[in-house]
C-alpha cells in the first residue's frame, strides 16, 4: 500500500493531486448548503509534504497553501488554527503519554528527512528545533491568508472552555 501513498509522492505530483481534489471538491459543493470540517489537510499537510518531508524552498510551501486557499475561497471558508502557548511542553508532554513506538516514529520522521536532516536536527531536542521552524512557517502562513481565519489557543487543556471559544466563533462566523 505504501507505494499509493499521497505522502510517498514527490512535492510536485503530491501539489497536483491534492490541488485537483480541492478544485473538484469545490465545484462539488459550491451551490450546496452543507458545512464541512477538515483536519489538518489545508496547512498541517502541505507543510508536512514541503518542509518535513522535503524540505522545500520556503515560498513553494507557501505558495502550496495560498494555491489551495485560492482554490477554497469560492466557498467562502474560515480556518481555524489551533495553536499552543508552550509547543515544546506541549509536544514533551505527548511524548510522555503516548506509547514510545509513536514518539520513535514521530521524531524519525521529523530528523531523518528533509529539513531536519539537511539542518542535522537530532532525537527529542532536534524534532523540538524542527517543529519551533515550523510554526514559524505555519505563522507565516497564516498571516498571509486572504480568506477569513481565527486563532484559538488550546494550551489550558480545558475542554469546555475550548468548546466555548469554538462555538463563540462559529456562532459569530454562521450568522
Amino acid at each position: 500500500m505504501a507505494k499509493y501513498d499521497i505522502y510517498e509522492l514527490p512535492l510536485d505530483q503530491n501539489r497536483k493531486f491534492v490541488t485537483g481534489k480541492w478544485k473538484k471538491f469545490t465545484e462539488s459543493v459550491l451551490n450546496g448548503t452543507d458545512t464541512f470540517i477538515f483536519d489538518c489537510c489545508f496547512i498541517q499537510n502541505p507543510v508536512t509534504m514541503g518542509m518535513i518531508k522535503y524540505d522545500s524552498n520556503k515560498e513553494d510551501v507557501i505558495s502550496y497553501v495560498l494555491e489551495l486557499a485560492t482554490i477554497a475561497a469560492r466557498l467562502n471558508p474560515l480556518l481555524i488554527y489551533v495553536e499552543q502557548n508552550d509547543p515544546e511542553h506541549s509536544f514533551r508532554k505527548a511524548v510522555g503519554e503516548r506509547p514510545k513506538e509513536w514518539s520513535e516514529g514521530f521524531i524519525d520522521y521529523y530528523t531523518n528527512q528533509g529539513y531536519g536532516k539537511n539542518e542535522g536536527c537530532k532525537g527529542l531536542e532536534g524534532t523540538l528545533q524542527v517543529l519551533h521552524a515550523r510554526r514559524e512557517l505555519e505563522n507565516e502562513i497564516f498571516n498571509r491568508l486572504k480568506i477569513a481565519k481565527k486563532k484559538v489557543d488550546n494550551s489550558s487543556n480545558h475542554m469546555n472552555d475550548y468548546k466555548k471559544v469554538l462555538a463563540g466563533i462559529l456562532s459569530e462566523y454562521f450568522r
